[in-house]
């Protein structure tokens, strides 16, 4: 009867202790898919402020999209023609953040992986007249994830003051 570990026993005992298994990795970060917000308060004349703008350098805010109503089904019938050429999709474009009304006073901006440094804000009337503009340094603090991986950032409100 032989006794040791022999080469048998060296490799079993060499992959359990030096080759990872996979699922078991700790140092990996997780999928990528959080989400930043900024929240701006208005004071005076509130009520004259039909959206709140939030730009940046990459451009400015739009509404949160609202589901559409559905529109009923049509069948169409494609025709083939060769002298029409096909024109080219235009490109798609995203806002950077979308903002949406929270209450009278109160605007709450969602920024997908980006957080700016500073940002200019827009009260707009119904008409599109500017009623306020405000340029703004952010300070943004991690609330969530980590240093390494990233993660969810916040900064302080910003207040707007409406004439």
């Amino acid at each position: 009867m032989k006794a040791g570990w022999g080469i048998l026993g060296v490799f079993a005992a060499f992959t359990v202790g030096v080759v990872p298994v996979p699922g078991c990795v700790t140092d990996a970060c997780p999928a990528v898919g959080y989400v930043s917000t900024l929240t701006v308060h208005l004071e005076g004349n509130v009520a004259a402020v039909s959206e709140v703008r939030l730009c940046d350098d990459t451009g400015c805010s739009q509404p949160a999209p609202v589901p559409g109503t559905p529109v009923p089904k049509r069948t169409i019938l494609p025709t083939f023609s060769p002298d029409i050429q096909p024109s080219p999709a235009p490109p798609a474009s995203f806002p950077p953040f979308h903002g949406q009304q929270q209450d009278s006073d109160t605007w709450v901006f969602t920024l997908n992986l980006g957080t700016p440094s500073d940002v200019t804000v827009r009260a707009v009337a119904a008409d599109g007249t500017v009623l306020a503009e405000q340029d703004h340094e952010l300070v943004w603090t991690r609330v969530g994830g980590s240093e390494r991986c990233g993660g969810p950032m916040s900064t302080p409100p910003i207040l707007v003051s409406v004439p």
